[in-house]
């Protein structure tokens, strides 16, 4: 139950008085505090409506979770009503006047154009390839905005692999944000999975060029770097701190000191693989393979390349 503010008073008819009243939020009754008497019954909330609630009275610390999905910035989609009339059945053609279809309200979302509807499809494309790689919110919001620009843009490929305009809009806004995913990763959440990795990226350089014609420059995403990595990478295969440590240490070292004409990921599975090798860490290439998805033997020509540096990588 709930209580009714302190100078709200209800005149009961047993007590011929204005008594104080309490709200039963479960039956929707308005009953009197000295008497008990049921003053008023189905009371009707005509404040906002609530999915769930922290308490049974419904109090003032509620859980504020409002009814239905949650907007998104970048639609403005809004709801109408809409009337259809459902066709009159063949069995009933010759019947009478009740044999006629009755009109049917829906209340539909109403998203405006195929244009609107695609941006549906699309946002939730890329909300389910973020969760999926375990993502958070601010790359997800990012993607979706760079798709944006890329649907106004007229950009969009019609007829394409959609999974792979998705996952190029997600590389990108991973750079953008600092937190990079290879081509590798993204072609797993898709529909082809790693056969994807070429579309994802020849759909970078086309969203790269197009978005950044406005500025007459190719849109800079930001440069990856061997660092950018490594932790979720060590993490990935188990390493401990001390390992983390000497790998980190390394890259920067690495970075600093040394020009080494090879991919970021591939230069950060062959110094964890130094890592796990000097450490006694039994792990082999293969598991430095799966965790960083870069190839076997890939790790093994980076490897062969930084050897020759290792006293100066791990002093």
């Amino acid at each position: 139950m709930h209580s009714s503010p302190a100078d709200e008073r209800v005149f009961c008819p047993d007590c011929h008085r204005a008594t104080e009243v309490v709200l039963d939020h479960a039956t929707g009754d308005t009953i009197c505090t000295e008497c008990a008497l049921v003053l008023d019954a189905h009371y009707v909330d005509e404040g906002s409506e609530w999915r769930t609630f922290s308490d049974d009275g419904g109090g003032d610390d509620r859980d504020p979770s409002r009814v239905g999905s949650t907007g998104d910035p970048f639609l403005d989609a809004k709801l109408s009503t809409g009337i259809t009339y459902a066709k009159k059945p063949a069995a009933a053609a010759g019947a009478g006047d009740n044999s006629k279809s009755l009109p049917r309200m829906s209340v539909p979302f109403d998203d405006g154009s195929a244009s609107d509807r695609a941006l549906v499809d699309a946002f939730r494309g890329i909300s389910d390839m973020a969760d999926r790689l375990g993502l958070v919110a601010t790359i997800r919001d990012h993607a979706k905005e760079t798709f944006k620009k890329l649907d106004d843009a007229k950009g969009c490929p019609r007829g394409r692999n959609r999974d792979a305009v998705y996952a190029a809009c997600l590389y990108i806004a991973c750079r953008n944000l600092g937190m990079p995913r290879t081509y590798k990763e993204l072609a797993s959440v898709t529909a082809e999975g790693a056969a994807a990795r070429k579309d994802i990226g020849k759909m970078t350089l086309h969203i790269k060029k197009l978005l950044g014609e406005e500025d007459g420059q190719v849109m800079d995403i930001g440069v990856v770097r061997a660092s950018d990595y490594l932790r979720r990478f060590c993490s990935r295969l188990g390493l401990g701190n001390q390992e983390v440590r000497d790998a980190g240490e390394a890259v920067r070292r690495l970075e600093e000191g040394l020009d080494v004409r090879r991919n970021p990921e591939s230069i950060a599975a062959a110094i964890i693989y130094m890592v796990v090798q000097r450490a006694g860490a039994g792990r082999t290439v293969k598991d430095v393979s799966v965790a960083t998805g870069v190839a076997e033997g890939t790790i093994k020509e980076a490897h062969k390349d930084l050897t020759p540096h290792a006293q100066m990588l791990f002093g």
